[in-house]
């Protein structure tokens, strides 16, 4: 009988080892990542990611620590910067992505991630020495919507686009892209007859952008003219960004404020909040825009992004990214993720059915220019994202001073829009950047 007892103890020590054992390992396995975001419908998106993710890995929690565009890069800066592991993911700017890794601040793709069935010009924006740091979520396409109401009413003849009740197959929208493009100067010239004002306060402007003075929006203008916004060495401005093209085209910005056609200091979104009042005749902005407006009632058309007469056409390009941060302890988990989000069938059609931006997955991107799902409006301007995608963007400089760059741009677009004179604002800002770049090669 004691013996049966010492059995019967040693059993239950086993037994409660072993249960030991295997609560440890799913404690081991329930993790929480955290992953800094933009506040809003990057937000709503990601979210969508998130829950199809966990539908397939329970274990997994994913926490997104979301804020305002205007102070993520800052916020996201601080957090890289100073180690801080309460953050395992974060969403970076294609741009930044080259000053992130030259200091350290994220971890080397996982090379067992398949990167095959990404677009090539977008993977190698992720790359740095050398090296993949981050993995392309999207790609993004510019464009320029009109409201045709407005247009009939002034009597002007609107560019050629896309609009409701239209099917456009990929060779359609190729041919619309490459010979009906309109220049910016005919944008200009639309602008000031639809401009309308009413008792010296203006009720409609004629044209604007939608991210007001930022690089990644402008960088076509000077470029189209024929000159790069820096050097390619990455830290040079003088002669670049100073030069006769960019004194063109500053002087072309300068205009659309000096007469009164565009709002000075619009906010993110309030271009689109503008042209859905029916205040704002045309603007150049995102695909991302398309569902905000077909919600709105507005009559509108899609043409695509400008450029100045006798130059080369150039679209922005290029988008958000997402890289692991090396101070996280959940490096497997978070480019688990990663991958997920950015190399997956799934977890990119979640993305892309939630945002509305172009893909950089080479399967959906296929889909979107063969399958007849996106031969009607407006889902057919994805398409002009694809044609610019492949013939006429232009990435931003890969500088480790991207960050001082666009600083100093903003500045000067700022002051030229409020009426600093075009040479002042244009030495100021290469300047500026130049010291800030000195001090970053080093």
């Amino acid at each position: 009988m004691k013996g049966a007892n010492v059995k019967t103890v040693k059993l239950s020590i086993l037994a409660g080892l072993v249960a030991s054992f295997f609560a440890g390992t799913a404690l081991a396995q329930d993790k929480t990542l955290n992953m800094i975001v933009i506040e809003g419908g990057d937000t709503t998106a990601m979210q969508a990611v998130v829950d199809a993710y966990k539908a397939s890995h329970p274990g997994i929690a994913i926490n997104l620590q979301s804020y305002p565009f205007a102070q993520f890069f800052q916020v996201a800066e601080l957090r890289l910067r100073s180690a801080d592991a309460g953050i395992d993911l974060v969403y970076v700017d294609a741009p930044l992505m080259a000053s992130y890794a030259s200091r350290g601040f994220l971890s080397p793709i996982d090379p067992g991630i398949d990167t095959s069935s990404l677009v090539p010009s977008a993977l190698d924006a992720g790359k740095y020495d050398g090296k993949q740091y981050a993995l392309p979520i999207n790609n993004s396409a510019q464009v320029m919507f009109y409201n045709k109401t407005l247009f009939e009413k002034a009597g002007i003849t609107p560019p050629t686009g896309l609009t409701a009740g239209q099917t456009s197959t990929q060779g359609d929208v190729d041919k619309l892209a490459s010979t009906e493009r309109w220049t910016w100067e005919q944008v200009a010239d639309a602008a000031q007859k639809l401009t309308v004002k009413d008792g010296g306060r203006t009720t409609t402007y004629g044209f604007s952008v939608e991210q007001f003075a930022e690089l990644y929006q402008l960088q076509p203008f000077g470029e189209s003219l024929g000159t790069d916004v820096i050097g390619p060495d990455g830290y040079t401005a003088k002669g670049y960004l100073d030069s006769e093209a960019w004194t063109k085209a500053a002087t072309y910005w300068s205009e659309l404020y000096s007469s009164g056609v565009s709002p000075k200091g619009l906010g993110y979104g309030e271009g689109a909040q503008l042209f859905g009042n029916g205040q704002l005749a045309m603007f150049a902005g995102g695909t991302w825009n398309l569902p905000i407006l077909a919600a709105t009632g507005v009559d509108f058309g899609v043409a695509p992004y400008p450029y100045f007469a006798g130059g080369k056409v150039l679209t922005p390009t290029g988008s958000w990214y997402v890289g692991v941060n090396v101070a996280s302890a959940n490096q497997t988990e978070a480019m688990d993720f990663a991958s997920y989000l950015t190399t997956n069938a799934e977890g990119t059609k979640v993305w892309f059915d939630a945002l509305q931006q172009l893909p950089t997955y080479k399967p959906l991107l296929d889909t979107i220019s063969t399958s007849a799902d996106f031969d009607v409006f407006p889902k057919n301007v994805f398409r002009l994202g694809v044609y610019d995608s492949l013939n006429t963007a232009k990435a931003r400089p890969v500088t480790a001073a991207y960050g001082q760059l666009q600083d100093a741009f903003r500045t000067a677009f700022t002051d030229i829009s409020n009426g600093v004179a075009v040479s002042e604002a244009l030495k100021s800002a290469v300047q500026k950047f130049e010291t800030a770049a000195n001090r970053v090669a080093k």
